[in-house]
């Protein structure tokens, strides 16, 4: 297998898939239908696996069996003999926001990504900062959002340029994603005022609020759960975000020990994440939220 791929058609044309599947599955009765708890650990509605299973299939046409699939419902397939060989590992939430969608709010997307190794390694190691491709659906919107290291991210196809004029003294527009509502009263909003904060807005889908940061909608986004965030839920947005010009880091570390491009991408970790149009802003979240339970 050619070590680059043409990352940006193969990550589309899988999440388009996907979304099809989901479209042609997604009735007022079918929507609520339960299969059983993925690997991610959240109940997989019936619209999750019929989207896994059509990115998958996808997948395995454009790239034969060189590489790893690491989904949110059925965990870790790899599709080649040896950990040491170069191969990817395309991260796949192919339901983001299935609350959203069991009920009915027409806010809720699929998130795709590709971690790859580079020339100084010898095996792909699976962190943020190895993260090369991104692409995020919005499923009833059809807006879609991708990115590619170092070119930049796109909205419908339009670059992504980084926020000009975005002032520091006060938040315009907040997004926070947490499902726990204690945890959101007296950790995140019991930390801000409303010197700090004009509106807070709560969307149930991380790709598609790391996407609002990255085109601006946004002035800021706290991703943050008791114990932490899974960071698989992660990457896409990452990637889309970052390459606008926004920036991000580690809320959970204090130390500054681990940077966000060193945390591992996977079932097994975990990191509250802040992210902002700008430095300032990210540095004024920080003071007030750092070390994130």
């Amino acid at each position: 297998m050619e070590k680059k791929q043409d990352w940006s058609n193969i990550l589309r044309k899988a999440g388009l898939a996907g979304r099809k599947a989901i479209l042609q599955n997604y009735t007022a009765s079918s929507r609520h239908k339960i299969l059983g708890r993925g690997m991610g650990g959240d109940m997989t509605l019936r619209i999750d696996k019929v989207s896994e299973r059509a990115i998958f299939d996808s997948l395995r046409r454009d790239l034969d069996k060189s590489f790893v699939f690491l989904s949110e419902e059925i965990g870790e397939i790899s599709k080649s003999g040896s950990q040491s060989e170069e191969i990817p590992v395309i991260v796949c939430d192919p339901l983001d926001g299935s609350h959203n969608a069991e009920v009915g709010i027409p806010l809720f997307s699929l998130a795709l990504s590709v971690v790859e190794s580079d020339e100084e390694a010898s095996y792909v190691k699976r962190s943020f900062g190895r993260i090369t491709a991104a692409f995020i659906t919005s499923i009833k919107t059809e807006d879609e959002y991708a990115a590619a290291k170092g070119r930049g991210s796109f909205h419908n196809g339009k670059r992504l340029r980084p926020p000009q004029g975005v002032a520091a003294s006060k938040i315009r527009t907040l997004l926070v994603e947490t499902s726990d509502v204690d945890y959101l009263r007296d950790k995140i909003l019991g930390r801000l005022s409303k010197d700090d904060v004009n509106k807070t807005r709560l969307l149930g889908t991380a790709a598609i609020s790391y996407c609002m940061l990255a085109d601006g909608s946004a002035d800021a986004l706290i991703f943050a759960q008791p114990g932490g965030a899974r960071t698989i839920d992660s990457p896409a947005g990452f990637l889309i975000a970052r390459e606008a010009g926004c920036v991000l880091s580690n809320l959970t570390d204090a130390s500054r020990e681990t940077a966000l491009e060193d945390l591992e991408v996977g079932f097994s970790s975990r990191a509250n994440i802040v992210g902002a149009a700008n430095p300032a802003i990210l540095t004024k979240l920080e003071k007030k939220l750092i070390s994130l339970p």
